[in-house]
């Protein structure tokens, strides 16, 4: 969205918000991070002043997510960009960021870095994504065990509405907060998950609600016994398929 010039922007949202029936604007951007100058010019902060106006006009409610993973990301420029927003009338600004390895896998920095949004720039600590099982991020994801732990370690310390949930996006499935695994091998990394609700393309599917789909943790974070298994059987996929059910 950064990238998009404010003007062309603001004439779709413009366009947008003379639909009846929504109800709900969010604005997606890494740059009030990344490039927080953007959100700090006068032409776009006016901008989004005129947009705000309209949407509070007719009931629409417009927020702003965005990405921040550190806490040293969030430096006083990134806090004043997102007072700007704030200013020029945004009601909530929310940040959805991804646990990684060795940023902020700890208790201590992730709760540095949701008092940091929350009470520095004024951004509500929304969202933490386990991260995906693309390749080449095996170096910087988690097991779902590390992540329930730490989404256990941190609730108290913060108010309830700037606590943020952890969630695993599971193929198949989508959010899921991660204690609402079905089932879960922690020797071996897998884990279960079922939908609770049916999209419109599965309206005729019997068995939408009671398929599991499979979620697997990182091979380097299981104990010895779980990789020697992985090892032994990572190329079979009747193994798999008999394991996520075991």
């Amino acid at each position: 969205m950064a990238n998009m010039p404010w003007k062309n922007l603001e004439a779709f949202l413009t366009r947008l918000l003379e639909i009846d029936s929504i109800r709900d604007i969010r604005l997606a951007t890494k740059a009030l991070m990344g490039l927080p100058q953007h959100w700090l010019a006068p032409e776009t902060v006016e901008g989004v002043g005129r947009v705000a106006s309209i949407a509070r006009e007719r009931g629409v409610h417009l927020a702003v997510h965005t990405h921040v993973n550190a806490a040293q990301s969030l430096t006083p420029l990134v806090a004043r960009a997102a007072r700007a927003l704030t200013d020029a009338g945004v009601p909530n600004i929310r940040n959805q960021g991804v646990l990684m390895a060795g940023v902020n896998d700890s208790t201590e920095a992730l709760l540095d870095l949701c008092f940091a949004l929350q009470d520095e720039a004024g951004i509500t600590p929304y969202y933490f994504y386990m991260c995906g099982m693309i390749p080449g991020s095996e170096h910087w994801r988690l097991s779902l065990a590390r992540a329930q732990e730490l989404q256990h370690s941190i609730m108290g310390y913060l108010p309830g509405f700037a606590t943020p949930r952890i969630v695993c996006d599971v193929p198949f499935v989508g959010k899921r907060w991660v204690h609402q695994v079905d089932e879960y091998d922690t020797e071996r990394g897998i884990s279960s998950w079922r939908k609770n609700y049916r999209t419109s393309i599965e309206a005729d599917v019997e068995d939408a609600l009671e398929k599991h789909h499979v979620y697997y943790d990182p091979i380097h974070t299981l104990a010895a016994a779980g990789q020697q298994w992985w090892t032994q059987h990572g190329s079979d996929p009747h193994g798999l398929s008999h394991a996520a059910h075991a």
